[in-house]
């Protein structure tokens, strides 16, 4: 086997290709699909063997090549998550060995322990933005769908001029977001109003075209998510605002936590927010301001 990893083929290995398609079909995101048949390819690049021949040390020596490229604990636990997801199915459709059965994955940081902003650091981060720019409106309307409607980048990414529309008189944009579910966020008047702000700099658009345009694409180029992660970074960096596992999800994260701490907002309208389907994912949120709000440190009689 090869120790370092390569490319992705163009095709799957024709061993692979017999089980892979059977595996995906039954995924019902195209996005996930894609993402699964290149982690696929990936690894079967990497092994240089047939899928018949893969027992737990070669995935145990692949976890440790991840590893050794540096690449971080969640990153690989999508890897791994994946194959092992394969190799399930493998087993039970095919009658083959599950050589994923004893593969640890690596332990990933809680969603409700990455960093967030304070009100007063949000502040900071929108007034890094200039307005008075096509771009610098363009990235203000890109901050206030993550930070008050707590749009994922790729939702962002997603958005068409014809996404926004009117409900029962309510201004709302129809979110495209994970496993292709689609659901309409409301949009608020100064959201909207910096959406409409960035639209002026723009003409003879229609409803198909990409809400958010990535700059030098000959003014049709839809904004990619990375591009807003990378505008996310740059205005941290322009209000010098650095935490450890800062990033652009954070600002989600920062939806959802000054939305309950000082909105007063319950969990359910959180939840309906974010677009969560599971409230336990919600929870998160709520407990991590649960333990700092009621502490046993606070009910230490020591003082110094």
């Amino acid at each position: 086997m090869n120790t370092l990893l390569l490319p992705a083929p163009a095709v799957l290995p024709p061993d692979l290709a017999d089980y892979v398609h059977p595996f995906l079909v039954q995924l019902d995101s195209l996005k996930t699909r894609d993402d699964y048949r290149s982690e696929l390819k990936l690894f079967a690049t990497w092994f240089g063997n047939q899928l018949q021949q893969v027992t737990s040390l070669d995935l145990i020596a692949y976890r440790k090549t991840l590893e050794e490229r540096g690449l971080k604990s969640a990153t690989i636990h999508k890897k791994l998550s994946v194959l092992r997801s394969f190799f399930t199915f493998v087993a039970q459709a095919f009658g083959l060995s599950n050589p994923s059965l004893c593969v640890r994955l690596p332990k990933v940081t809680d969603e409700s322990t990455k960093a967030v902003l304070s009100l007063q650091e949000v502040g900071r981060l929108l007034a890094a933005v200039d307005p008075r720019t096509d771009l610098g409106r363009r990235d203000l309307a890109i901050l206030g769908l993550l930070l008050v409607n707590g749009l994922r980048t790729c939702e962002v990414s997603r958005a068409s001029i014809g996404d926004i529309h009117e409900v029962e008189g309510f201004t709302v944009l129809r979110v495209h977001g994970k496993g292709e579910k689609i659901a309409d966020a409301k949009l608020r008047e100064d959201v909207h109003g910096a959406i409409r702000a960035y639209l002026e700099t723009r003409q003879d658009f229609c409803s198909e075209d990409p809400l958010f345009l990535a700059v030098g694409n000959l003014g049709r180029g839809r904004i990619s998510a990375k591009t807003v992660q990378a505008r996310v970074r740059h205005y941290l960096r322009l209000a010098s605002i650095q935490k450890p596992n800062l990033t652009a999800h954070s600002l989600r994260h920062t939806c959802a936590v000054l939305t309950l701490s000082i909105g007063k907002a319950d969990l359910v309208q959180v939840q309906r927010l974010l677009r969560h389907s599971d409230p336990k994912v919600t929870m998160r949120y709520v407990q991590s301001l649960d333990w700092l709000r009621d502490n046993a440190v606070d009910r230490n009689p020591i003082t110094i």
